[in-house]
């Protein structure tokens, strides 16, 4: 989609909103150090009544509900590439099973599972960077901006989406037994930065703005063009494990988020309302939308519509934070 609307200048798009986001860390520092490590939305129940809260925790559970459905119809839809005669509902079923199965385990379930499973993500990152090198052409970079900065502006709104959840931590802070320290969210943001910035350049450079645009999947058709010696190639599967984690991760800490919100603390409701998130997330995926339009709904809709929400919350939560030091002084 960022290639699609800023196409060469996608990476510069990167850096400029990058620049906002770690100021915008800072941000989020500042509510965290304020709200000390409560349960967010009990902080905001107990200064500001339950009225004002319960719209927001309405809003936010749509929002995750929504991302949980755009991450599984993706990966019903990318293994969809290698598992062509498999049902949706059968893929969708078993991913389903899995992630719920780890976020009724809590969140050291999810922790453990991440610190264990994502490093290997990141050494095939710098794997799959270092092998295509050959492949590499970062005169494809130029000419910058020969279209001017509107699709520069425009293509800033994708990074944001996915730099912007970085809110989460806000939502999982009364989990966290240690204090976070600012240089640690900073650090943080760097790398997903890079995560972001190093697959987008890398389409580019390898498969040329044109036709990287018109790929579903930049990042991992990069893994087609790895090969080792003269005998081992189609690596490519190599990108499954990657996506597997991302899903498993995302969905899991979705899901487990829901009712954590809503501050459901008896085992056996928590694990029904993740069932049934989990249900409808599933039934909502598998419904016979065409590709094109579910397309146009998370490129002109979804995206967009989380960028300025998940900024505006931040704001919101600021002022909250102002107001409630305002009347501690007063």
């Amino acid at each position: 989609m960022l290639l699609d609307t800023s196409g060469r200048d996608s990476w510069i798009s990167i850096i400029l909103v990058s620049i906002i986001y770690l100021i915008w860390i800072s941000l989020i520092f500042i509510i965290y150090k304020n709200i000390k490590n409560e349960h967010l939305f009990l902080w905001l129940k107990n200064n500001f009544g339950k009225f004002s809260v319960y719209p927001i925790i309405f809003i936010v559970v749509i929002y995750l509900i929504t991302i949980g459905v755009v991450a599984l119809k993706e990966t019903l839809t990318f293994f969809s590439f290698y598992l062509p005669e498999t049902p949706h509902f059968v893929l969708g079923i078993l991913f389903s099973m899995i992630c719920l199965y780890n976020a009724t385990r809590g969140i050291q379930s999810i922790a453990l599972t991440t610190g264990v499973l994502l490093p290997i993500v990141f050494l095939l990152g710098f794997f799959v960077m270092f092998a295509n090198v050959p492949h590499k052409d970062y005169s494809l970079l130029q000419p910058m901006m020969e279209n001017g900065m509107n699709p520069v502006f425009r293509g800033m709104v994708y990074p944001a989406a996915g730099f912007l959840e970085l809110i989460f931590i806000l939502f999982l802070q009364h989990h966290i037994c240690s204090k976070v320290k600012l240089y640690q969210l900073i650090a943080l943001g760097i790398v997903i930065i890079g995560i972001t910035i190093g697959p987008v350049m890398a389409a580019i450079i390898e498969f040329g703005p044109f036709v990287a645009a018109n790929q579903r999947y930049p990042a991992f058709e990069e893994w087609r063009l790895v090969s080792i010696g003269r005998y081992i190639e189609n690596l490519d599967f190599l990108s499954v494990y990657q996506w597997l984690v991302g899903i498993f991760i995302r969905l899991s800490l979705v899901v487990f988020l829901i009712p954590d919100l809503l501050s459901i603390t008896n085992r056996k409701t928590r694990n029904g309302v993740m069932f049934a998130i989990l249900s409808c997330i599933l039934l909502i995926s598998i419904l016979p939308i065409s590709d094109s339009s579910f397309y146009w709904f998370v490129s002109r809709i979804v995206l967009p519509v989380s960028a300025l929400g998940l900024f505006l919350f931040s704001i919101l939560l600021i002022v909250f934070v102002w107001v409630v030091k305002y009347k501690k002084s007063s």
